[in-house]
């Protein structure tokens, strides 16, 4: 059976489902190609779902291309261009399979897409305050698997949510975009929306050093020509524990010059069923 690094045709999904492959220190699937996961700093009990993905920036990029193919303009390109400075090729990893999923400043959608595409979730809410992304992320959906059950919403993130709870709720470089004193709301509310043994995966970017956090900052200033606001990985974890959320793993990781800070908590109770 051939391994997800081999060379092999056909779509990332097809070969990334069937991966053999061993597992890391840090409990995700890894392989022997030289386009190897970059190495993550991982703390915490709690491994991501056992049903591991295996996939690569490379992957990712290739199946980012894939779904927004027939998308036009600018949102196209930063789409397929994303996978190479965000790392969702670990964050896939941490949704168990059949999940239901709110995606929080879902952006033109990707990460739902991917983990639609990559078969691990049942149904998804993703929405977002930029109408063009959303355009696009609702074009996008009609050609998911599961389609039906995923939606894409124009709302801002300090309005009213979409109603009920869910096994996921992520909040993807979406903090470094609030005000600091509305952060703590922010976490508050989606822990409101987190089921009981659901999870809350919070991932943004790092404050350290200071270098990677002002080409960040750069970053920002001359896409969205936004000042960021960056909150403390510890002040998020106090603000998830008063929500009556559990940290159960955090980590780390340097994307070209972009530092990624990610934990994930988990409300207690009875977890989702995996597949």
């Amino acid at each position: 059976m051939p391994l997800a690094c081999d060379k092999a045709k056909g779509d990332p999904e097809t070969r990334i489902n069937g991966h053999v492959g061993r597992r890391g220190h840090d409990g995700l699937a890894q392989t022997n190609s030289p386009k190897r996961r970059r190495r993550s700093n991982v703390t915490g009990a709690a491994t991501p779902s056992a049903t591991g993905t295996g996939l690569t920036v490379a992957d990712t990029a290739k199946l980012a291309r894939a779904i927004y193919a027939d998308i036009r303009g600018g949102m196209k390109h930063r789409q397929a261009l994303r996978p190479y400075i965000c790392p969702f090729h670990v964050l896939v990893d941490y949704v168990p399979v059949h999940a239901g999923i709110l995606d929080v400043g879902c952006g033109g959608g990707l990460f739902i897409a991917l983990l639609a595409r990559l078969g691990r979730i049942d149904s998804a809410v993703g929405f977002d305050a930029d109408r063009i992304a959303i355009n696009a992320a609702q074009r996008i959906a009609t050609t998911l698997p599961g389609g039906a059950g995923i939606r894409f919403e124009h709302r801002d993130a300090h309005e009213a949510w979409p109603t009920g709870s869910f096994d996921v709720v992520s909040l993807i470089d979406v903090m470094h975009h609030v005000q600091p004193d509305k952060q703590g709301a922010l976490i508050a509310t989606a822990a409101a929306h987190v089921k009981q043994g659901g999870m809350l995966l919070y991932k943004d970017m790092g404050r350290r050093p200071l270098w990677r956090a002002w080409a960040n900052r750069l970053h920002d200033l001359l896409m969205v020509k936004e000042w960021i606001h960056y909150a403390r990985l510890e002040d998020v974890v106090h603000w998830a524990r008063a929500a009556g959320l559990a940290l159960e793993r955090q980590g780390s990781m340097d994307m070209l010059w972009y530092r990624h800070e990610w934990a994930v908590f988990r409300r207690p109770g009875v977890a989702p069923k995996q597949g």
